[in-house]
């Protein structure tokens, strides 16, 4: 398996190329419980109020997704910064604490019997994530999910988010196309779709509050929209 260098096995041609997101499509993991608890720490050490800590935060994160830059994902780096704004020396480390609570990571919709399914010949099968592999390394060896893949690209590998083109040059040739699957619309239908990739919605939340903060109108509509994964091998088969 390569991981996050784009590359193929020598000789393996692919007419396409399927890249799935991981953290609310696959699995839930405690990643979004542990960020809100760095940020009650700030809040309190701060007495700015955790509305007032989060908003800082997001400020931040949305101006480095702007970028592209990968530090848009890194949860320590951000609470550093803010912690510095605010004048805080209190310390929290996101990434000790995700290693401690991994195991609560749960699988989605019989993820594990579905992934086998999707893997078809020609058809390179790829977990993409906007998160650092320094959150997700757990997750992925907790439920051995880089067996079902031949590549795992991250935001840290590939040196920019799933809002940038370059994420998603993979080396395969004779492609007919891409196709996205992911349940966050701005980076998994209205990028992807940008690129000219297929996008295939996973609707789990209709909160996306990235639309709003980075001022994205929901203009463009997915290629299909699932509510659960078990429908997708079929679908993948018929788009």
């Amino acid at each position: 398996m390569s991981v996050g260098n784009g590359t193929s096995p020598q000789g393996v041609n692919y007419r396409t190329a399927i890249f799935v997101d991981l953290d609310g499509t696959l699995v839930v993991s405690p990643i979004s419980r542990i960020i809100r608890e760095a940020y009650t720490v700030l809040a309190s050490a701060s007495g700015l109020g955790l509305e007032g800590v989060e908003r800082l935060s997001w400020e931040l994160h949305i101006g480095l997704i702007k970028e592209s830059s990968p530090l848009a994902f890194d949860w320590d780096y951000i609470y550093r910064e803010v912690a510095g704004r605010l004048g805080v020396r209190e310390g929290y480390n996101i990434e000790k604490k995700m290693l401690e609570v991994c195991y609560l990571t749960r699988v989605l919709d019989d993820a594990l019997n579905v992934l086998p399914r999707l893997r078809k010949p020609g058809t390179l099968l790829v977990l993409a994530t906007n998160g650092l592999m320094k959150y997700q390394r757990c997750v992925i060896e907790l439920y051995n999910l880089d067996q079902y893949f031949d590549q795992i690209i991250t935001p840290d590998t590939r040196g920019c988010l799933k809002n940038c083109e370059r994420f998603y040059r993979v080396s395969y040739s004779d492609t007919y196309g891409g196709v996205v699957i992911g349940d966050n619309y701005t980076f998994d239908v209205h990028y992807p779709k940008k690129f000219g990739l297929r996008a295939i919605y996973v609707a789990r939340s209709k909160h996306d509050p990235y639309l709003t903060w980075m001022g994205i109108e929901r203009s463009v509509e997915p290629d299909l929209t699932i509510e659960d994964l078990r429908s997708l091998p079929k679908l993948l088969e018929a788009l």
